[in-house]
């Protein structure tokens, strides 16, 4: 399979119809983004700042919506169980599975500023989701350092993995 086949294959594949090929692809994609995660440094609470945002944005911006989002999905929910952070699982799959498909989706044009406008409104659904889930799950004060945190994970993550996608896209043909 050509970069170009694989690329396309990985935008376009149906979960009725996995191959061997896409099958693997998206188990490294999902263990890109628990080892990335799993590259964290405790915050306040229950919180922490991670990598992961590096490894869904890549995902999501060279290889789609599909990849990002199962990839955001798996792969942080469970770093989140085996740190120990159990009870964040079901809202870590549905925010980073969110934030994933997100990014992949609206940066299917490709360009810069695509890329950029993707991150920014999938980051935002990032910080929100877990704002409303911190909110739920402890109370106000406990909000606060999750945004700062969650932020900090955004912008970090868009200033690694904009230019790995852009170099990731050129090879791939995009």
């Amino acid at each position: 399979m050509s970069s170009e086949n694989a690329k396309y294959l990985l935008q376009e594949f149906s979960f009725k119809k996995l191959n061997t090929r896409i099958l693997s692809y998206l188990a490294l994609f999902i263990a890109f983004t628990a080892v990335a995660t799993y590259i964290h440094f405790p915050g306040p609470g229950t919180s922490y700042f991670n990598l992961g945002e590096v490894a869904i944005y890549i995902i999501a911006l060279t290889f789609g919506r599909k990849a990002g989002g199962l990839a955001g999905a798996v792969g942080s929910a469970l770093i989140d169980i085996l740190l120990g952070y159990s009870i964040w699982a079901p809202f870590t799959f549905i925010i980073k599975g969110l934030e994933g498909y997100l990014i992949g989706k609206l940066a299917e044009e490709g360009n810069w500023k695509r890329n950029v406008l993707a991150i920014i409104v999938g980051g935002h659904i990032m910080i929100l989701g877990y704002a409303l889930s911190v909110l739920y799950l402890y109370s106000w004060p406990a909000v606060l350092p999750e945004i700062g945190i969650d932020y900090g994970q955004m912008l970090i993550g868009g200033l690694i993995a904009l230019p790995i996608a852009r170099q990731l896209n050129k090879y791939f043909g995009k």
